[in-house]
């Protein structure tokens, strides 16, 4: 899933709303004129971006960042000036849904978004419903930018108008786990744990392989269903295994506290191994400081100089906004600053051209949260990992983190 140093904000960014409520690509134009250097008259209009992610329940912290940094993005590139097409101006407004977490809600808000707001740009998460909707947000030219894990989504040509925004596990797995051999070499068995969904699944079988090939023996996968509260029956079965990992990537991160508190709660010793993206500060509350001691993981600790100055600004941004801050709001961020570079780059807000820009695998992109890091779509590594349809899937900088004293602390970045 990157970045030249963007300006600090201090805090939040007034964005004007002229003539009413405006949805989609729907416009009014300002009741005041805006004028440039040579006094042509701008008409102003506003674009909405849709979020639909888990903004309740277990999966919140994840679906509260894609709705924070989505927001906070749109804040600045407003700030920054907008875009400006001939003598239209535009800035961009966020409608977020609550999809739950759950496929049903997800198809819902979707076409609601789409059919009735008229919104051409998406932010998905969910997995199935994203998946269900794919070709049709295609067919009517929505660009969607998701984290869901299943590989189809980015498929060829059916869901031409979608595009994998984030490096999900299978493109860090191999460095992920090359760098457990070199720093863990005692570690030599590994139970792999999470959610029963297609995101499971996939990640059961790609984690396999890479034990595999760094010479760790996978004794066993458990997938447990959406909604468990109490993790000690399948924890209870993994240590009668006696793994030396006990990996967890793709568990929402209210679970990963859980399975982390109850494996250390019945005196698990070995290596807990969260994997993707769960902040310390998202499950101190649950697990506590002393259960998470240790715990590895490839969330980005937001400390300088490795992360930018505009990516140590949000917390304060977001608690100033929401009362709250979380620990993955920095990815969506930085998704989000993407989807905006291409919009600039095409110097146009029709999704088709944005869609060009976004093909065109010459680009690169500032990526927001990691100092003179980039992302780029149809990496080599990308194509390597899923043929052409890498071509629709971001390539960045990754870190490698270690939770101290109810911290993440950066132990290695891992270039694309």
């Amino acid at each position: 899933m990157k970045k030249i140093l963007f300006g600090v904000l201090i805090g939040l960014v007034a964005i004007s709303m002229i003539g009413g409520s405006l949805v989609g690509c729907s416009s009014k134009s300002s009741s005041s004129t805006t004028t440039t250097a040579t006094s042509t008259p701008l008409t102003e209009k506003v674009i909405t971006i849709g979020t639909d992610s888990p903004l309740t329940g277990p999966a919140a912290p994840w679906g509260l960042s894609v709705r924070d940094g989505v927001t906070l993005a749109a804040e600045d590139f407003n700030a920054a000036g907008g875009l400006t097409v001939g003598n239209i101006h535009y800035t961009f407004d966020v409608e977020s849904l609550d999809d739950k977490y759950d496929t049903a809600t997800t198809t819902n808000n979707i076409r609601q978004m789409v059919d009735s707001d008229g919104i051409k740009y998406l932010f998905t998460f969910q997995t199935e419903g994203t998946l269900a909707l794919g070709p049709e947000l295609s067919t009517d030219k929505v660009l969607s930018f998701t984290v869901v894990n299943d590989n189809s989504v980015i498929a060829q040509p059916a869901n031409s108008y979608c595009y994998r925004t984030y490096m999900l596990p299978p493109m860090e797995v191999d460095g992920y786990f090359k760098w457990m051999t070199q720093n863990h070499p005692e570690a030599k068995s590994l139970v792999y744990i999470t959610t029963n969904n297609d995101n499971g699944v996939l990640l059961a079988g790609l984690i396999k392989q890479a034990c595999a090939k760094y010479g760790i023996t996978y004794l066993d996968q458990i997938l447990y269903d959406g909604g468990t509260t109490d993790f000690t029956p399948f924890i209870t079965k993994i240590l009668a295994e006696n793994p030396d990992i006990i990996h967890f990537v793709g568990a929402p991160t209210g679970d990963a506290a859980l399975i982390i508190k109850t494996a250390r709660d019945m005196g698990y010793k070995g290596i807990l191994s969260a994997g993707g993206i769960v902040s310390a500060s998202d499950m101190v509350g649950i697990a506590g400081q002393a259960d998470l001691e240790g715990v590895i993981s490839t969330d980005l600790p937001l400390v300088a100089p490795t992360v930018s100055p505009t990516i140590l600004g949000l917390p304060a941004r977001e608690d100033a906004k929401w009362g709250a801050h979380y620990g993955s709001t920095w990815d969506f961020y930085s998704q989000a600053w993407t989807m905006f570079q291409a919009i600039k780059k095409a110097d146009s807000v029709d999704t088709t051209a944005v869609k060009a820009i976004l093909d065109d695998d010459t680009q690169k992109y500032d990526y927001a949260a990691i100092t003179g890091g980039y992302a780029t779509f149809g990496s080599p590594t990308a194509i390597a990992q899923f043929g052409s349809d890498g071509t629709h899937q971001i390539t960045n900088a990754w870190t490698v983190c270690i939770i101290h004293n109810g911290q993440d602390t950066i132990a290695s970045v891992i270039n694309p």
